[in-house]
């Protein structure tokens, strides 16, 4: 018999069939699957580990070194109070955003992860007993809820091969999505042999990002007991708040002009997981990326105060930062939390001996960095896709909001296109003013091939639109399929995306996270056009491919790639003709300088 949850995604699918339901709505991120040369083997032939074996997942990468993976991923932000920074997402996507199956309401195996072959072999007789892996679980999180017939299973490998269910959970666990709790589970003489491994399965719904658990603080190691639940480790459990609050990056220009009205207190999350009282300090700069200099310095070596008790999780607030470093030219500001904890190498002490673990250092999950480019262009996501967003409706329009404190120009904008099997589709793209009026620009462009699931195709508009205050950037659709846009989980800014599918706009209250749609914009106009009587040179072939012949006096050219950086091209002189070589540039639409008796002129060239 159908579940509750199942019939009402039917009737959801029934109903956005019809253009007067559609809206925006969170979506999977669909893409095709990984070629077959690609596809993991559960044996990889790999040098076994020996223990411990541990892992917090706090660098945001899974260890292939420590892991085969089958479709899960790590996530710094979709836990709820994790243990550490970074969890393991386990849900019914691939790795790289793929549902496993395109039947809405199939049920099946999703993701799995198991470890590395692990040598039990060599644990002595008096200590079989003693050998424990622990973990820590949540379902759902900020992401989706598993149902009750959902599962996360936990299975041992014994010397014949066979895979044994050691531990498992069921969903429906609204209550418990908020913390996570510890399990420890005893690795009993039957698996203790030379090629011994665990893998954790989750179960659910496998057409989407559905059905949720969260692993993190992964443990394996003698000399245990089923109390063994403390670990001389004190870590920061989230990235650090944005100073600039919504936005992720903003203009150089607009850095100059807000100065201190932009910045805010940051702060963070600590996690004692000792059953000890532990005093630490934290220190929190702003350092420029490039050059590794401390623009400034927020907290040094501040003590938390009063003292973390044991298994204590505590926010803590940077100082005001004041007045913004002052930059003289485009950068990214990076800002660096770190506390000082006394943490170090793992170590246990055993029988009055201390061992030590060079291999395992506490110290990763100490630290965060937060990128925030202060370049050209504004951004509340953080580049990283996490789910996509869309509508379902022909010529429905989609728009992110953004606001100058002067007059500028939009040069671009920037979007996170996620399907790549709607390349070659048709959109408009638009920039307004205000949404109850016409756009001020209009310029009709194709979705273009993308190299991966992060990356976001400039657009260079064919004139500089001038906005003032409040401006709204995306496009409109020709097509009742729903076209994906990256989405951001990090940071909640539903309220500045809008949509229009019914002929009227709205703002969005439905969908939560931050749309990949960027504008660039500039102080002023990046050029000005001439007409083509007053045009002295000639420039051809346009589009181009490889060579580029410009014909008149030319004294000097300047060359701009999409992004509006100027580049060095390899150029030969013939007389009163210039020859460019474009073979091997990226394509796009690149602008030409020309310098000639005083005056530039300035030409769009398309490179194929």
């Amino acid at each position: 018999m159908p579940t509750r949850k199942q019939i009402v995604i039917v009737l959801l699918l029934l109903s956005i069939g019809f253009s007067a339901m559609a809206q925006l709505q969170q979506l999977p991120t669909p893409l095709p699957p990984p070629p077959k040369s690609t596809q993991q083997n559960l044996r990889i032939n790999h040098e076994a580990l020996s223990l411990p074996f541990w892992d917090d997942f706090s660098l945001g990468i899974i260890d292939s070194t420590k892991w085969i993976n089958e479709g899960t991923t790590v996530s710094l932000t979709v836990g709820n109070a994790a243990p550490t920074i970074g969890v393991l997402l386990l849900d019914g996507i691939d790795e790289r955003g793929a549902p496993y199956s395109n039947n809405p309401l199939e049920q099946g195996f999703a993701d799995r992860i198991t470890s590395q072959v692990i040598d039990l072999s060599s644990i002595a007789p008096a200590q079989a007993n003693t050998v424990f892996l622990s973990f820590y679980w949540q379902p759902g999180g900020k992401a989706e809820m598993p149902d009750f017939n959902d599962e996360l299973s936990l299975e041992f490998l014994n010397e014949l091969g066979e895979w044994i269910d050691v531990w498992s959970q069921r969903g429906d666990l609204e209550s418990n999505r908020n913390f996570f709790l510890q399990e420890v589970i005893q690795v009993t003489p039957e698996f203790q042999h030379a090629v011994f491994q665990f893998r954790f399965s989750s179960r659910g719904r496998i057409s989407g990002p559905f059905d949720s658990w969260l692993i993190d603080y992964v443990y394996l190691n003698q000399f245990r007991n089923p109390n063994d639940i403390a670990r001389r480790d004190r870590a920061l459990t989230e990235t650090s708040r944005r100073p600039l609050e919504k936005y992720s990056a903003i203009p150089f220009f607009e850095y100059q002009r807000r100065g201190d009205e932009l910045w805010n207190r940051t702060s963070n999350e600590f996690n004692n997981l000792n059953n000890l009282f532990s005093p630490m300090e934290f220190t929190i700069a702003l350092k420029d990326q490039s050059t590794g200099e401390i623009l400034q310095g927020i907290n040094t070596n501040t003590p938390i105060n009063p003292v973390p008790l044991a298994f204590e999780r505590r926010r803590f607030q940077s100082n005001e930062i004041g007045s913004p470093p002052s930059l003289n030219t485009e950068t990214d500001i990076e800002l660096l939390t770190y506390l000082s904890t006394g943490d170090e190498f793992l170590f246990q002490i055993v029988n009055g001996d201390t061992i030590r673990y060079q291999n395992i250092d506490l110290r990763v999950n100490d630290t965060t960095r937060t990128i925030i480019p202060i370049r050209d262009f504004f951004a509340y996501d953080d580049g990283k896709v996490d789910y996509s967003a869309g509508i379902n409706q022909r010529s429905g329009m989609l728009a992110n909001r953004f606001e100058v404190t002067s007059p500028s120009y939009v040069k671009g904008i920037s979007i996170n296109f996620t399907n790549f099997a709607q390349v070659g589709r048709v959109l408009d793209l638009m920039v307004w003013n205000n949404l109850n009026q016409a756009p001020v620009y209009v310029q009709e462009f194709f979705l273009p091939p993308s190299d991966g699931i992060n990356e976001f195709t400039y657009f260079e508009l064919e004139e500089n639109v001038l906005v003032d205050d409040v401006f709204f950037v995306g496009f409109t659709q020709f097509t009742n399929e729903f076209i994906h846009v990256g989405l951001d989980k990090s940071f909640d800014n539903g309220r500045e995306i809008f949509f229009n599918v019914s002929g009227s706009w709205q703002q969005n209250t439905i969908v939560e996270g931050s749309l990949m749609i960027r504008a660039h914009m500039s102080e002023s106009p990046v050029f000005e056009e001439q007409s083509e009587a007053d045009t002295s040179t000639q420039v051809y072939p346009n589009p181009v491919s490889s060579r580029l012949f410009i014909e008149g006096k030319a004294e000097a050219i300047q060359v701009f790639d999409p992004f509006g950086r100027l580049i060095n091209l390899p150029q030969t002189v013939d007389g009163d003709r210039k020859i460019l070589n474009f073979e091997g540039m990226m394509k796009g639409i690149y602008l030409l300088n020309i310098f000639q008796n005083g005056t530039v002129e300035t030409k769009r060239i398309l490179v194929q």
